[in-house]
């Protein structure tokens, strides 16, 4: 093989391994983002809401590790007239692993602007209903 041919193979393999690189980054970003978007449609973040003797006040329990989880979990309500839509916003990892914390269990809150009453509650993260337990 001469001096040509050897460089024509050279710049061939590193154009492969260019493009091998590219697709590996691409393949890891899509992975990544359907899995959040998979884990967001189909996972309730949601499990046992806890409705105040006012029908003002709803409550989920959640974890929360102040050093791994960073910013304290949010309850969100979207009121209509028909329906109040939930959504837990948690959030983003600090840290991973974060097997050196001890894992707390906390309650966070949300009032309504008026009481629940006959209106439907439904988890945002799934659409499914929830049904509230007096606190």
């Amino acid at each position: 093989m001469d001096s040509r041919q050897r460089r024509t193979v050279v710049r061939a393999l590193w154009i492969i391994g260019a493009v091998a690189v590219v697709v590996a980054i691409a393949a890891t970003a899509w992975w990544q983002w359907n899995d959040r978007r998979h884990h967001q449609r189909h996972t309730s973040l949601i499990s046992d809401v806890q409705l105040s003797g006012e029908g003002r006040t709803l409550s989920v329990a959640t974890s929360w590790r102040p050093h791994c989880d960073g910013a304290r979990p949010q309850l969100q309500a979207q009121e209509s007239s028909t329906t109040v839509t939930l959504t837990l916003k948690l959030g983003e990892a600090l840290r991973t692993p974060c097997d050196d914390e001890t894992v707390g269990i906390n309650q966070v809150s949300v009032t309504l602007q008026s009481p629940l009453n006959g209106r439907r509650l439904i988890d945002a993260s799934t659409g499914r209903d929830l049904k509230p337990s007096a606190k």
